[in-house]
């Protein structure tokens, strides 16, 4: 527990024995920073913590009051009706249609939301979640975490807002440090192994598969991927593996290069499941400008990359903005004080 939690707990339960009802209210920042050694801010995230539990309320010049016992534990009313959703890329084909089931399923309920992107940098991240802490102006967040797959140097700025009470649903997936999280996404798993099965089931027994290492749903698809070829039989001796990260999509498009190409003809690989279609279409157009053939590939997103009139393969279909519907309704009922739980949409065969 951190810190400020500690200190928040023992107020809370000072108040609950009755110490303070003579004053009416807390003594003053400074007297708190004095009795338990700690920072202003440390004290101020403290207050914050009891006034999102609907203990106490402040009165700008004159002090932190305790509210009346009978209101105390009761979620306050939304005062901003402002949700931030974060993203690592706003343009990026899946986010358009995620953003436009958000905006369908908030529009019109007085909610409104505010958009900033990561571009899947942990330090971009971090200022967005300091900058939330900083201004306490939103009531809920819909966030797609940065980097889901690698430790997260993030992890505590994400506990900090949980204390403060404000609720997060997270897209596609959360971080392994944070197992108690909402989470709205794709049965990534799942969606693996059914890649394989339709690799199999068209007759493919040299399969290679190209994930995405630092995000989780590029784990859970390679999760999937293995299943799929224990349980049909095929064996993992009969697969191959690339990995690679946003930074090698972004700056070296997966170093494409000849020898990777020669080795995909040479090494007899029939069949590639890969992380998405951008993944895909390079894969495909690079087989293509060598003047070679391309093994059979499924990949996942169904966009317009995987049939745009000069590439074609299959994919399977992303619920995009069903997705984003869910996430706001998740939110808007956690902003509201009701419990939710975590969902995983199929993919679309």
């Amino acid at each position: 527990m951190s810190k400020y939690s500690e200190i928040a707990e023992v107020l809370r339960k000072e108040i609950e024995q009755g110490k303070y009802e003579k004053a009416g209210k807390l003594p003053t920042e400074f007297e708190l920073v004095d009795r338990f050694g700690v920072s202003r801010q440390t004290i101020r995230q403290a207050i914050s913590t009891l006034k999102a539990m609907n203990i106490v309320h402040q009165v700008q010049g004159s002090g932190t009051y305790i509210n009346d016992p009978r209101a105390r534990g009761r979620a306050p009313e939304s005062v901003f009706k402002n949700i931030f959703v974060i993203c690592t890329y706003i343009s990026e084909y899946i986010f358009p249609s995620i953003i436009r089931g958000i905006d369908s399923t908030l529009n019109g309920t007085g909610y409104r939301f505010n958009l900033a992107a990561t571009g899947n940098k942990v330090d971009v991240e971090r200022k967005i979640l300091t900058d939330i802490i900083r201004l306490r102006e939103c009531d809920g967040i819909i966030v797609e975490g940065s980097k889901t797959g690698f430790p997260n140097p993030n992890i505590a700025l994400y506990k900090q807002i949980t204390d403060i009470g404000i609720p997060m649903v997270f897209l596609h997936c959360s971080y392994q440090e944070l197992p108690e999280a909402v989470v709205v996404g794709m049965d990534d798993r799942a969606g693996g192994k059914i890649a394989v099965k339709k690799l199999i089931d068209a007759g493919c027994r040299k399969i290679m598969g190209f994930f995405k290492s630092d995000d989780r749903q590029g784990l859970l698809r390679y999760a999937g991927f293995s299943d799929g070829v224990i349980e049909s039989g095929l064996g993992l001796e009969n697969t191959e593996l690339r990995w690679y990260t946003t930074e090698d999509m972004v700056d070296q498009r997966l170093n494409l290069d000849s020898a990777l190409l020669n080795h995909i003809t040479d090494a007899g690989i029939d069949g590639i499941v890969c992380y998405n279609d951008l993944v895909a279409g390079a894969i495909l157009q690079g087989m293509m400008n060598a003047g070679k053939k391309a093994p059979r590939i499924i990949s996942f997103d169904r966009s317009i990359i995987s049939n745009n009139g000069i590439l074609t393969f299959e994919s399977l279909g992303h619920q995009k903005e069903n997705l984003g519907i869910v996430a706001a309704e998740k939110i808007r009922n956690m902003v509201e004080g009701k419990k939710e739980t975590s969902v995983f949409l199929p993919w679309i065969d």
